[in-house]
């Protein structure tokens, strides 16, 4: 499974690639990249957001925030915050 994601807020540009289990994010010439443990079932694209669905009923949460900052967050699939997966600002290393 492989999809392009790409967010404009303010003057930032994130592009996010997941490719298999493996999420790369890209901010103003900087990436990371992060490996989701559990095998993706599916995602889901939101305003500034974009979801991805693990097997064992939960699902990673990215959001790119104001001033360069990921977020990524676990969630059960009723809403319970399982805990931060990744946190980075890019920009700053």
């Amino acid at each position: 499974m492989k999809k392009t994601f790409t967010y404009i807020n303010s003057d930032t540009r994130w592009l996010l690639l997941l490719d298999g289990q493996n999420v790369q994010v890209f901010c103003n010439g900087e990436s990371r990249t992060y490996t989701i443990p559990e095998p993706v079932i599916s995602f889901n694209v939101g305003v500034e957001y974009f979801f991805i669905n693990v097997e064992g009923k939960k699902f990673y949460q990215f959001k790119f925030e104001v001033d360069k900052f990921l977020v990524a967050d676990i969630f059960t699939n009723d809403g319970k915050h399982l805990g931060e997966f990744a946190s980075h600002v890019f920009g700053e290393e």
